[in-house]
């Protein structure tokens, strides 16, 4: 009898030994931590906040947003790519600073490749505008009046190393002229500078005009969509006229590179999901969220095409 229980308990340990790991615990199992890489009540972790709290009604556990802000981000992105790719640590970005970092900073802790993009969530394009009464009509005239003197045309922007400061370097060397550039902390300052007609224009993102649009203080020349934005349908793109860039202010998700297939499924479904629930679009609207949703495998084409296109930007035209 004894013989017969000792052969039952090693068949038995044998058989546990070849179950797959799946079958005894389905993923997700605990919450999952989401690393928003800027302060606590900021636009990014607003956004956050309000897509995780019902993509939990989709996902079968809690999402806890954990803050770690600093150095314009890299601390955050950095936790985010050297967690453990179990799944259970992912984490907000927003490109194009993500990508710019990596490449203004050769020490940067952090690399494109070292992520598993999950999914993009808000699509805020960049815009130039002017105040009402501004002579310039289109972008076009703007940049024409800069090409005759450098420097003759003013323009507020939230400072070096952002996406405005990419596009403003872009639009200066096509034109072969200068734009006096004035740097302010945020976009606000910039328009009180416009209405005050300290400067000729405003660069900023386009989920920030609403109420100045409405107002009659801010005329829109030209928005960095990829296409019209429905937002703002009448205000043609930079490519219509003339300018072949985009500057579109990102927020998506992502995870340490390799995390398991399972959990990546997971997390995408019930963002995606998410983004389709009626609930969840009145509050973003009301958030002003403009949301253009892209699985991981758009979301990384999409970033892979942005990254390589500030790589060669920044050999020749660093911003």
């Amino acid at each position: 009898m004894k013989k017969i229980w000792v052969a039952f308990v090693l068949a038995l340990a044998l058989t546990l030994s070849v179950v797959p790991a799946a079958v005894w615990a389905a993923y997700p199992e605990k919450p999952v931590e989401v690393i928003v890489a800027m302060q606590a009540g900021g636009g990014t972790d607003v956004a956050a906040r309000t897509l995780f709290k019902f993509a939990e009604k989709y996902f079968g556990q809690s999402f806890a947003i954990i803050n770690k802000p600093g150095a314009s981000g890299e601390i955050g992105w950095t936790a985010i790519a050297q967690a453990k790719p179990d799944g259970y640590t992912i984490g907000f970005i927003n490109p194009p600073a993500f990508l710019m970092l990596p490449i203004q900073r050769p020490a940067c802790k952090y690399r494109l490749e070292d992520f598993q993009l999950i999914a993009n969530v808000v699509m805020d394009p960049g815009v130039i505008g002017v105040s009402k009464d501004s002579r310039f009509k289109t972008l076009r005239e703007f940049m024409a009046e800069a090409k005759k003197a450098p420097k003759s045309v003013s323009i507020s922007y939230t400072g070096p190393g952002t996406s405005e400061a990419l596009l403003l370097a872009r639009l200066e060397k096509q034109e072969g002229t200068e734009l006096n550039k004035v740097p302010f902390d945020g976009s606000a300052p910039g328009m009180v500078a416009l209405m005050g007609n300290h400067v000729d224009a405003v660069a900023m993102n386009l989920s920030e005009t609403h109420t100045y649009v409405q107002d009659g203080n801010l005329r829109l020349l030209g928005v960095g969509a990829p296409g019209r934005d429905p937002a703002a349908p009448d205000v043609p793109t930079y490519k219509e006229e003339g300018y072949d860039y985009l500057q579109v202010a990102l927020r998506g998700v992502a995870a340490p590179k390799n995390i398991p297939a399972e959990a990546l499924k997971a997390i995408q479904d019930a963002i995606g999901k998410a983004i389709e629930d009626p609930e969840f679009q009145a509050k973003a609207a009301e958030l002003q969220l403009p949301l253009r949703y892209m699985n991981a495998e758009e979301y990384t084409k999409f970033l892979q095409g942005i990254n390589k296109d500030l790589q060669e930007e920044w050999k020749t035209n660093p911003w």
